[in-house]
């Protein structure tokens, strides 16, 4: 499944990375987050998440990848409620906006739902993580 969008936010390019950068503050923005923890290079996070009828916690393991001044790439694998999730995400930054695209692969039981249910659900994650972050961003 593929995702993407751009968020209009009002802030300089730098106040945008220097909150993008951080898994921790990013992590908080997450519905469902009970725990970030850095060991070296990657992120562990522990949570909480439903689709549908389907809830339960989950583990995933995060990191940034090819780091530049104009944006990065995260790279989050997680496991729970029998299921499996890879995500790819490119983020670019620029002044005032923040645009990603995320290639999304499901396994699992989370899987058999489709896109019926996954998609609103996926989109309302997404939403309400990029709400939060420009909170966070403009607040600064």
């Amino acid at each position: 499944m593929q995702y993407h969008g751009t968020v209009e936010v009002n802030a300089k390019k730098e106040e945008i990375f220097s909150i993008l950068n951080n898994l921790e503050d990013v992590a908080k923005c997450f519905p469902g987050i009970k725990s970030v923890s850095k060991e070296g290079e990657e992120y562990k996070v522990t949570g909480t998440a439903g689709i549908g009828f389907i809830k339960g916690d989950y583990k995933a393991i995060i990191k940034f990848a090819n780091i530049t001044s104009d944006g990065f790439e995260l790279i989050a694998k997680g496991n729970g409620m029998n299921s499996n999730v890879d995500i790819t995400a490119k983020v670019n930054i620029s002044d005032n906006k923040i645009e990603y695209s995320a290639d999304v692969k499901v396994s699992g039981v989370l899987a058999s739902v489709g896109a019926r249910l996954m998609d609103p659900a996926i989109n309302k994650m997404i939403g309400q993580l990029f709400d939060c972050l420009k909170a966070k961003v403009e607040s600064k």
